[in-house]
């Protein structure tokens, strides 16, 4: 697993930072993609730090969510921006920093696992990220009892087709899964899994919950 970052201020010897940060954003994203995945929303998220994690999806789920946590050790104002599998490690990351968590916006991450996922892993049994995210997965199952910051929006991405599923989809994941939190603010982005990444309306979902947040921030520092 590696860090990288696209900020040019040395901070700390670990992390830059932007000039006038105010949040660190920290982008995950999903199964088999890169921090490239991630080059439309970033460039329309300046004035906040930019954290990008990598991790290779064939490690396991939890040798990954170990290496992030070591990432994240000296980082508070943390935001998540994750696409998909990303957005259950930012669960898992969350349940362990707690406080040092502002919110999350996740893109098309299927709070309910892969019902692709549950079929094609007794094709393959020694896959680990079709392990890792089946509906009975413990990263899964795990992750529904861990509480979540007020703000936050998971985007569900409406618009695509697997025919390994039965259910409607976004092409990889139902949007049952998407919806399977009660607990989150859900968006709807008419755009498949992929694309959703290049969305106007995902990048205002994200900029909607940062204001939302610095608002908050303001009114408890003005009480």
């Amino acid at each position: 697993m590696s860090w990288i970052s696209r900020s040019s201020r040395p901070h700390d010897g670990l992390f830059n930072f932007e000039k006038g940060d105010r949040m660190n954003i920290v982008f995950i994203h999903g199964h088999r993609a890169t921090a490239h995945s991630f080059n439309y929303l970033s460039r329309s998220l300046r004035g906040h730090a930019h954290i990008f994690l990598e991790y290779d999806s064939a490690k396991g789920f939890y040798a990954n969510h170990h290496d992030m946590l070591q990432r994240l050790e000296r980082v508070d104002d943390i935001f998540f921006v994750a696409h998909s599998l990303g957005g259950i490690h930012a669960l898992h990351l969350t349940d362990k920093l707690q406080s040092r968590i502002l919110g999350a916006v996740t893109i098309s991450t299927p709070y309910g696992g892969s019902e692709a996922a549950a079929v094609l892993s007794y094709m393959m049994p020694f896959n680990r990220v079709l392990q890792d995210i089946h509906p009975r997965a413990a990263p899964i199952v795990k992750s529904e009892r861990f509480a979540l910051p007020g703000v936050w929006t998971n985007i569900v991405s409406v618009i695509g087709h697997s025919p390994l599923m039965l259910a409607a989809n976004d092409g990889v994941v139902t949007l049952a899964s998407m919806r399977k939190r009660d607990d989150i603010r859900l968006i709807e982005v008419a755009s498949n899994h992929y694309e959703v990444l290049m969305h106007e309306a995902t990048v205002a979902a994200i900029q909607s919950s940062i204001r939302e947040i610095e608002h908050g921030r303001f009114q408890r520092v003005g009480s």
